[in-house]
């Protein structure tokens, strides 16, 4: 790491090289008398970061190095030469202000590692690896020499990390490879695994300080050697309120050669998050027979399963060793899709085992999720009728096993939304009693268990209902306790928005973002915003009504804006241009869809709703559709009586209602 003072000799010394460079442009090589000081200025300088491997020079060579001024891609640099003709050093500006703001090193001729100075201030505040040293892009915001966060990093180099900062005993090292609270907004979680989640990080940043205090097969002197893991894993979008498929590893190892042996290192769970990866965990040592924890997102993984092995220092029996090789067969089975009852079975009486035998423990709460998770998810495919009752059953039975209580509310959840969908899957069913009933037995749930985050989506699904049915004050009512009890949640955030559209008339809105096709387009002027999904017959319904309204007032400038909620741009996109020019207005999009912020911040919960804007930008009225909406169709008709207006621009922005 720079000192203060190597960061001042950096920037005066690299602005003598860079006038040097300059002043021999024309020629495009250094002349003799100066060539031999750059080039020994250049050699001294050393990379941000420590750990780089690149070719040094020794002292008796240095006068065989030669330096070139040389123009690559348009960005000019001092390029230094070894004596046999290989590329060692460059010094670039590429911003041709006449100032250094990358420092490159070289490995055979290969650039293996940059630092970047990217505010141009003549201090680096970016480090990245390259070539054979890896993928690694270390952000160092406040340019002390530490990375303060990673914009890449690969799963391999995370385990990495972790190895160094326990070799320098440095928690804020580890802490920087979990992942920071706005990459976790962007991994589209549901509150479930959320909250979960953030439990699990907490721990992890304490159980790290406890590791580094109490380990001691790892010194300064140890070497990362490995990666060992079995392929990663996708946890499906829609899987406990998911907005997007997550990538996730389980039980990564790292092999660690340590005082003349190797020693494998327990990472743990790492997942995905934008181009790197992130840990969940802290770390352990294990040996060739441990058998390590059970996953966080697939709580039937767990390392080296030996049914031989002695059991555990975590508690693992080997009866449950003996479970979990069981479970692995019975899911290998129903790998093909085309799983048969008896296997749901079979499958839900090995998790049943492994509930009671972990009662008390933290993996008892792994356990009991994917259970009623999987049967929950078989019961409402249809795919195991039987399973409603293996739910209730499950219910029943936590209260006798320890630590039961804590995770009933998540069952009993389950045991609601599964009887419904099952019975409105009925066709003979009597659905407007189905979803009363349904709706009665959230409000009991919400009652019963008012803290969970399973009430949240209760309460949210009972404002909904009230809303559909005209009672949006009551409706109002349940998005009011979930905005109060579960701030800062994504169903929170949802009710809160919900509370603001029911408001919005006689409020300004501008509504801005970007369409399918890249363009940033704002609502001003007399505008209807009508969000919709490729999914919903009644949205196609209202979007053919609203091509027969832009045709009648193309010369009043009515500007449609299309708000699309499928999760992914290119279904719409797709859909739309199956469809070419039955719908050619704007279409925005975020991805994440129902989870993105133009559906949160107005508490967009389902599709289609309308919102029509007059010319100043004040909302005049909105509903939930158009086509069947005829005061809606009135309030369009009395608004384009007041004449034309002028043409509106194109701008980019979220949501963002004010007081009129």
């Amino acid at each position: 790491m720079l000192s203060s003072k190597n960061k001042s000799v950096r920037r005066s010394s690299f602005l003598t090289i860079l006038a040097a460079m300059l002043a021999s442009q024309a020629s495009g090589v250094c002349q003799a008398q100066d060539t031999q000081a750059l080039v020994a200025t250049g050699l001294g300088y050393t990379p941000q970061q420590q750990g780089v491997i690149y070719d040094l020079v020794e002292p008796k060579d240095a006068t065989k190095c030669t330096g070139k001024y040389e123009t690559l891609g348009g960005v000019d640099g001092l390029m230094i030469y070894g004596p046999d003709g290989r590329l060692l050093r460059r010094f670039a500006d590429t911003n041709g202000d006449r100032n250094v703001d990358q420092w490159s090193y070289f490995k055979d001729g290969i650039e293996v590692y940059r630092d970047i100075d990217s505010n141009f201030n003549g201090t680096a505040d970016q480090s990245r690896w390259l070539g054979t040293q890896g993928t690694r892009w270390g952000l160092d915001k406040d340019e002390d020499g530490q990375i303060d966060s990673w914009k890449s990093i690969s799963a391999e180099e995370i385990t990495l990390e972790v190895v160094e900062a326990i070799k320098n005993r440095n928690t804020k090292q580890f802490v920087r490879l979990m992942p920071s609270q706005s990459e976790l907004e962007g991994l589209k979680l549901g509150d479930k695994i959320k909250t979960r989640l953030n439990e699990k990080l907490e721990k992890s940043k304490l159980g790290f300080s406890e590791f580094i205090e109490g380990q001691r097969l790892i010194d300064s002197q140890a070497s990362w050697a490995q990666f060992a893991a079995d392929k990663p894993g996708v946890v499906p979008e829609g899987t406990d309120g998911l907005a997007q498929d997550l990538v996730a590893y389980e039980n990564v190892i790292a092999i660690v050669e340590s005082k003349g042996a190797n020693q494998q290192l327990l990472v743990g769970t790492i997942l995905q998050v934008g181009n790197g990866w992130r840990l969940i965990d802290s770390p352990r040592m294990v040996d060739g027979n441990s058998v390590g924890e059970s996953g966080f997102f697939f709580p039937s993984l767990a390392v080296n399963r030996d049914t031989t092995a002695a059991p555990a220092e975590s508690g693992m029996t080997e009866a449950m060793q003996g479970l979990l090789t069981e479970l692995d067969k019975v899911d290998s089975s129903m790998k093909d899709g085309n799983a048969s009852p008896q296997q749901y079975k079979e499958r839900g009486s090995i998790l049943r085992k492994l509930i009671a035998a972990s009662q008390g423990t933290d993996d008892m709460g792994s356990w009991i999720h994917q259970f009623a998770d999987s049967v929950s998810s078989a019961v409402q495919t249809g795919a195991y009728n039987e399973g409603l009752d293996e739910l209730k059953d499950l219910e029943l039975s936590l209260d006798k096993l320890r630590g039961g209580n804590e995770h009933k509310s998540y069952v009993a959840f389950r045991v609601i939304t599964s009887e419904f969908m099952a019975q409105m899957s009925n066709p003979k069913a009597n659905h407007a009693v189905v979803q009363e009933e349904y709706i009665e037995k959230l409000k009991t749930f919400s009652t019963e268990y008012p803290t969970s985050p399973d009430a949240a989506e209760a309460m949210i699904q009972i404002g909904l209902n009230d809303e559909l049915g005209g009672q949006e004050k009551d409706a109002q009512d349940w998005y009011k306790k979930v905005a109060a009890n579960f701030s800062g949640t994504d169903f929170g955030k949802k009710a809160q928005g919900a509370i603001v559209r029911l408001n919005l008339e006689g409020k300004t809105l501008n509504l801005r973002g970007k369409t399918l096709d890249g363009k940033e387009v704002q609502t001003t002027g007399p505008t209807i915003v009508h969000y919709w999904a490729t999914w919903c017959d009644p949205c196609k319904a209202d979007m053919a009504e609203l091509r027969k309204l832009q045709a009648k007032y193309a010369k009043q400038n009515l500007q449609i804006v299309g708000v699309n909620l499928d999760n992914e741009a290119a279904t719409a996109a797709n859909f739309l241009k199956e469809n070419a020019g039955k719908y050619p207005w704007s279409h925005i999009h975020e991805q994440g869809g129902f989870q993105s912020d133009l559906a949160t911040k107005l508490g967009v919960l389902s599709v289609p709703v309308t919102i029509l804007i007059d010319g100043k930008g004040v909302v005049v009225k909105r509903t939930a559709g158009f086509s069947a909406n005829p005061e809606m169709l009135q309030a369009v008709e009395k608004l384009m009586e007041q004449g034309p207006v002028a043409k509106p621009k194109q701008a980019t922005a979220k949501p963002n209602p004010n007081k009129k």
